[in-house]
């Protein structure tokens, strides 16, 4: 099939989004709800994470140039693997509730 039959097939089998329909995948979910709740708690603190680790990263670097003393230099540094450990702890945990709210 070329682009351009596949495209008309996709058109025609767009319909409205309705009411109806958001009350089915509702239902869907509402035995999830708790499951869903906190996977997209975690996704929330996962970006939070990752919008932190470049920020310590220019803390670090305007610390070092602005003269500040070596400890707070070290300890923002320190802070830096701390989250990526996190993160990548939490990702792990994200993808194990996503699979098992797949498989129910």
């Amino acid at each position: 099939m070329d682009a351009d039959v596949q495209h008309v097939h996709a058109q025609q089998d767009r319909r409205p989004f309705s009411r109806a329909t958001l009350r089915r995948i509702g239902e869907f979910g509402r035995p999830h709800r708790a499951r869903l709740a906190r996977f997209f708690a975690l996704t929330v603190v996962m970006s939070a994470l990752a919008v932190a680790t470049p920020v310590l990263a220019g803390r670090v670097i305007d610390a070092i140039v602005g003269g500040d003393d070596p400890s707070v230099v070290y300890a923002l540094a320190a802070l830096i693997p701390v989250i990526a450990v996190a993160d990548s702890g939490l990702g792990l945990l994200t993808r194990w509730l996503s699979s098992r709210s797949g498989r129910r």
